[in-house]
């Protein structure tokens, strides 16, 4: 079994992952039930097929699934019974795969990591419209490629989009690396949103820009360390209010 990790702003909890291993009595092969997993869709049409951080699943079950494109992100559920996988021979090198049954999605929205070019860019989207209150911001240590799964908790269900941007100029105890801002802004068009089981809104952010940026100015090589924060308010002034990830410092292997 592996494990996720959940970063609060104010708590870190260690989770069991979200997979479990059912033995049957009858001699059969083991099954494991995934929930909230996030996978990338690889190839829809009449051979589907999704990978998760580890693993590539054959999913029988979207070969009708006339929405999905591949490079899709999806928030999933589903069962794989070992003894299942099979050859898909349609992959170069004949990458080994399991089957995905019992698949059930929601479509997770991303936008990529901005890096301002000065401090005054900076600040212009410090004011921008993501002005919408965060009641909580969770990051899931999940890897695939360069994606941050997050999850969010607003006052309200009302759907909402996401933007993180990083201040270009090092902050006084930030512990000599980048700071992260996370910003929410309350959207009219309806959508499918992805939601934990926990009820946490899921949203990701592509960090490649980051990563590279991160490479280019603060070190070539190592794991890519960072702080986070995220906007809970205003204060009496209209000053905004941001609280710290509890867990900064924060790294992640690329």
């Amino acid at each position: 079994m592996k494990s996720f990790i959940k970063v609060f702003g104010f708590l870190v909890l260690f989770l069991i992952q979200l997979t479990s291993c059912l033995n049957d009595d009858n001699g059969k092969m083991p099954f494991y039930y995934f929930y909230d997993e996030p996978v990338v869709v690889m190839q829809t049409g009449p051979f589907p097929s999704i990978r998760n951080e580890s693993y590539m699943f054959n999913v029988p079950g979207l070969a009708e699934d006339t929405v999905l494109k591949a490079g899709n992100l999806l928030w999933t559920s589903f069962i794989v019974e070992l003894g299942k996988g099979e050859s898909a021979d349609y992959f170069a090198n004949s990458v080994y795969q399991y089957t995905a049954e019992n698949f059930r999605y929601e479509t997770v929205d991303s936008a990529n990591v901005i890096i301002p070019e000065s401090s005054e860019a900076f600040k212009s989207y410090l004011s921008d419209d993501y002005s919408a209150a965060i009641n909580l911001s969770v990051l899931y240590n999940y890897r695939i490629d360069s994606l941050w799964f997050f999850g969010f908790r607003q006052q309200d269900r009302s759907n909402y989009t996401y933007e993180l941007v990083v201040n270009p100029e090092i902050e006084t105890g930030s512990s000599n690396i980048p700071t992260l801002y996370i910003r929410a802004k309350q959207i009219s068009a309806s959508s499918n949103k992805a939601y934990s089981r926990d009820g946490n809104a899921i949203f990701a952010f592509d960090a490649a820009d980051f990563v590279k940026y991160y490479r280019e100015t603060i070190s070539n090589n190592g794991k890519v360390r960072f702080n986070l924060k995220y906007k809970t308010g205003v204060d009496a002034n209209g000053n905004d209010i941001y609280r710290p990830f509890m867990s900064n410092p924060l790294w992640w292997d690329f």
